[in-house]
């Protein structure tokens, strides 16, 4: 049995010139959930249900109606297909979210340091914390889309749909006191290379950005996306000769286990809450710091200041999460694990 099956186990628009309904309609039944919101867009006259094409691209004219029909504009572009990133900013632009944006976007620790996220950081962790994106099921993973692919239909009409009777705002607002704090070098660089995977979509099992190569040790995964432990997995496991992570400044550390439980079951060193460092795994559970490791159920990076980068299908992948007191995990906190030491982050893999 592979590391990725034990995983599984342990691991808990519309086309102006479409063709005729009746050669697509074996593939293009609007899925269950995204019926509300098909309806929702089908009954204020903006998306006809007719029409809809679930898992196809929207093309960036037709999002351009929708967005003038919806909010009355945000959006511009007329040629080619609208992306992931691009349905997010403009749903969060007209939810009088851009500032919050854009602070994340220039975060600085106090001494000055930046991880230089990248162009659509700000806007993402905003648009996932406002529930705009959906986590797909296991069997449509194919249909996930990253930052700048194609966004399918079905979750551009989940994300307008959310975005015009529920967003959640409360969580934005939390968001507001995010701050990065002074970090060594090799944690900044932990914590960087976390940063820029946001945007990445949640898959079960997933434990790679991207389609999994025919060489790939661990298993198919049909589309790029990580599952909770398979993000951390991925940021901190050591390099090796057959399993490197494309573009990882630093070698990692040692990290054999690969599910959330795994991890916890395996840590020598329990770490209370105030004792943790950025850059260490921390693990949650429904009995808190009491739990037995078999009951972890989610892991995450903790980056500092009560707050934490990791992979949840609640946010449909990679997000930031406040988990300090008051928060909705603060309960849950199990223990932590350190995992990060020196040698240089820089030192290149064996």
């Amino acid at each position: 049995m592979t590391i990725r099956t034990r995983a599984i186990a342990l691991c808990a628009a519309v086309s102006l010139l479409s063709a005729p309904l009746a050669a697509r309609a074996e593939n293009q039944a609007v899925p269950a959930w995204a019926e509300a919101a098909v309806d929702y867009l089908d009954e204020q006259g903006w998306m006809a249900r007719s029409e809809v094409r679930p898992n196809e691209a929207m093309p960036r004219v037709r999002f351009k109606m929708l967005m003038d029909s919806a909010f009355g504009g945000g959006y511009k572009r007329t040629k080619g297909k609208v992306t992931a990133a691009e349905v997010g900013a403009a749903l969060v632009r007209r939810l009088g979210q851009a500032d919050v944006a854009a602070a994340l976007q220039g975060m600085q620790s106090p001494d000055g340091w930046s991880p230089e996220p990248g162009r659509w950081f700000g806007t993402e962790i905003v648009a996932r914390e406002l529930g705009l994106r959906h986590d797909r099921p296991t069997t449509e993973d194919e249909a996930e889309a990253s930052l700048t692919e194609p966004m399918r239909q079905a979750d551009i009409a989940w994300a307008v749909w959310k975005a015009k009777t529920s967003p959640n705002t409360w969580n934005v607002d939390l968001l507001e006191n995010f701050k990065l704090e002074t970090l060594d070098e090799t944690r900044r660089a932990v914590v960087k290379y976390a940063l820029s995977l946001v945007g990445t979509p949640y898959v079960y099992a997933g434990e790679w950005p991207a389609p999994t190569p025919s060489d790939y040790p661990y298993g198919a995964q049909k589309h790029g996306g990580f599952d909770c432990s398979g993000f951390a997995w991925y940021i901190l496991r050591r390099s090796e000769r057959s399993w490197s992570p494309i573009d990882r400044p630093y070698k990692g550390w040692d990290l054999p286990e690969r599910s959330s439980a795994q991890m916890a079951k395996a840590t020598e060193e329990r770490l209370s809450y105030e004792y943790l460092r950025p850059a260490d795994l921390i693990f949650f559970a429904p009995e808190g710091a009491s739990a037995k490791a078999d009951t972890v159920y989610h892991a995450g990076i903790y980056i500092g200041r009560d707050w934490m980068v990791h992979s949840s299908a609640s946010r449909a992948g990679i997000s930031l999460a406040y988990i300090g007191p008051d928060s909705w995990w603060a309960d849950q906190i199990a223990w932590g694990r350190r995992v990060v030491v020196t040698p240089d982050p820089a030192e290149p893999p064996s």
